[in-house]
């Protein structure tokens, strides 16, 4: 029964694919004229992003109003390397809609990238429609939370949407079950407008904004994935369905991806540490953002407790990925009352960068303030810090010498005994 009605219910999808779906792309009032003497007019040039997303079948369809007995219709765009002005061919008007549909993927980039020109005699244009053959997806199957794997991608949506604060890819509750904290909601982005601020953000059923949303307006190489690191709030406010939103840029994908632990860092020999991650992410780090889209990330606003426990000679990793050509790498400490942003001295791996944290003092100042990671050109996507092994297997502390504290080596793991209690090396009591 159940492979019937899955039969019956892909026939009626077939039939719905066949629907299209048009989006106001301009609107206005342009009298159009190539002399004056004969109608008061002008040519028109459409704004910059006006047929963003444009493809290869869409149609264009322009509303106009004739003001002469016989009136001239002209549609020019821009061709070749010299965006040399061509007439369409293949351009109908009746019922007072001037149409063209896009004969290839090439005409459709240049149309997207270039525009177009109106042009002609005797008439007046008022609305330009883009009409889409809407491709209907697969309907999603229903998915058990337990199936889904560490690190797995499901698709959730698929599609061609132009945002201007509409909603779309709405997801049901069943899809919202399966989200958790560390999970990813990434959303593939082919091109933006010229809206000021395009943007993408998250919405829940109600229409309220849930967690930042992700502005797009220093990205220029495209396609673009927006990435969505969903906290344990963000899974509450989901956890009913929701939808995507945004404003100024063309959407095609929405996927989840499912949180995956990193591996443990590999232990270097050389350098006599056991290394422990403590924060994984991905912060597109710059401090000039008309070279690299980005911004300084400072730990102590994500976590404040990130560094508890560390001590002098510790060293502390950052990883890093996607850098560009000449990155940039730095790291600050917050000195003195004020919190002074001041640099600490780090030497630059491939993949990573490190401080070997060189006092007691300095130890507390990080501990308590964070550090902040700045440069120009990479993503920070980790950071461990790196306790110096145990070469005896117990060794005394000296840090405080009124209160007995020992060091411990057990299956592997460096320890700490202090007043009867054990700890591990962030600072953390273990049972």
């Amino acid at each position: 029964m159940k492979k019937i009605i899955c039969i019956l219910y892909s026939v009626s999808i077939a039939v719905c694919a066949l629907t299209a779906a048009e989006r106001t792309v301009w609107e206005g009032n342009k009298a159009i004229s190539w002399n004056t003497e004969v109608y008061a007019g002008e040519q028109f040039e459409t704004p910059e992003g006006t047929f963003i997303g444009l493809v290869k079948d869409d149609t264009i369809k322009v509303t106009v109003i004739a003001q002469l007995d016989e009136p001239q219709y002209v549609m020019t765009y821009k061709d070749g390397d010299q965006w040399t002005w061509t007439d369409l061919t293949d351009v109908t008007v009746e019922n007072s809609i001037m149409t063209y549909i896009v004969p290839t993927e090439q005409m459709a980039t240049w149309i997207a990238e270039r525009g177009l020109v109106f042009r002609g005699q005797g008439y007046d244009m008022t609305k330009i429609v883009v009409a889409s053959i809407d491709t209907i997806p697969d309907p999603i199957d229903p998915v058990d939370p337990d199936t889904l794997q560490p690190g797995e991608i499901k698709v959730l949506w698929e599609g061609t949407e132009t945002l201007a604060w509409n909603e779309v890819a709405e997801q049901p509750a069943s899809v919202g079950a399966l989200l958790a904290e560390n999970d990813q909601i990434i959303v593939s982005v082919s091109a933006k407008g010229a809206a000021e601020w395009p943007k993408v953000l998250l919405r829940d059923l109600s229409s309220t904004q849930v967690g930042e949303d992700i502005l797009l307006n220093e990205v220029t190489e495209f396609p673009y994935e927006a990435v969505f690191n969903l906290s344990a709030s963000d899974v509450i406010a989901l956890q009913n369905g929701f939808r995507l939103c945004g404003d100024g840029v063309t959407v095609t994908k929405m996927v989840l991806k499912k949180y995956e632990e990193p591996e443990p860092e590999p232990v270097d020999p050389a350098e006599e540490y056991v290394f422990t991650t403590v924060w994984t992410g991905d912060k597109a780090i710059s401090w000039n953002t008309e070279i690299y889209a980005g911004e300084q990330f400072d730990t102590y606003a994500t976590q404040q407790d990130m560094f508890a426990g560390l001590a002098k000679d510790d060293s502390i990793k950052v990883f890093y990925a996607q850098a560009i050509e000449d990155a940039q790498f730095a790291v600050s400490y917050k000195a003195g009352e004020d919190w002074t942003w001041t640099d600490l001295a780090i030497t630059e791996h491939v993949g990573f960068y490190a401080y070997k944290v060189a006092s007691d003092e300095m130890a507390q100042l990080i501990a308590d303030r964070g550090i902040v990671l700045r440069g120009q050109g990479y993503h920070a996507t980790s950071i461990a810090i790196g306790k110096p092994k145990s070469t005896t297997g117990i060794e005394p502390l000296t840090a405080n010498p009124s209160t007995l504290t020992v060091k411990i080596l057990r299956n592997g793991q460096v320890l700490i005994v202090r007043d009867g209690a054990i700890y591990n090396m962030l600072g953390q009591q273990i049972k």
